[in-house]
């Protein structure tokens, strides 16, 4: 403010006066910019005190803390060494106990799995000669059965064999007919024959 009211005296030839005022708003605003730069500095030099105030008391905080872990981490690790080596004895023995234990186990279960694989085994082979023996007496009872058949079988008469036996008679019987009636000179025994194949065909 003090830049900024600044009267300067009037001379003749002296200084253009809005150069000068110009120059000086410049200065002004320059210097203010610079004032307030300088108090948030001021501000950001103090909150940085604090902040490392407050981080060394932090940094000593961590450092107890550290001394205290430190002894904390001995102690636990001395604990744990020897929880360790116990637990690492009585899980050997436990091992060794269950290994043990797994073993007598697995021998029985194998020996129990060849008992059960040479029953079924056994089981099966009978299955099977009795399957061979079922087929067998099957095989007998279907060839028995189809001989039976064979023999009914010749014995029913073939309609289109019957059908074409007549056929064959009539055919003969009408050959000999017009064999008679064009040649009379055919013997009797013929024209006698051609009567009975006519009659047996009509009968």
């Amino acid at each position: 403010m003090d830049i900024h009211n600044k009267d300067f005296k009037r001379s003749f030839r002296g200084y253009n006066e809005d150069e000068i005022d110009d120059f000086l708003d410049k200065v002004v605003n320059d210097y203010e910019k610079l004032f307030r730069e300088n108090d948030r500095l001021k501000e950001d030099l103090a909150r940085a005190k604090k902040d490392n105030e407050q981080y060394q008391q932090l940094e000593q905080n961590l450092k107890d803390t550290l001394l205290v872990a430190q002894k904390t981490a001995e102690e636990v690790t001395s604990n744990a060494r020897k929880n360790a080596e116990e637990t690492r004895e009585n899980t050997a023995k436990e091992c060794a106990n269950k290994l043990h234990e797994a073993e007598m186990k697995a021998e029985k279960i194998i020996e129990d799995a060849k008992n059960k694989a040479q029953v079924i085994v056994a089981e099966y082979d009978r299955l099977v000669r009795e399957k061979n023996t079922f087929l067998r007496k099957i095989k007998v009872t279907l060839e028995s059965e189809l001989a039976v058949i064979d023999e009914t079988m010749k014995q029913i008469p073939d309609p289109e064999k019957e059908e074409r036996e007549k056929k064959a008679m009539g055919t003969q019987a009408e050959a000999l007919q017009k064999a008679l009636s064009e040649h009379q000179a055919v013997p009797y025994e013929a024209r006698e024959l051609g009567e009975e194949q006519k009659d047996e065909q009509e009968g």
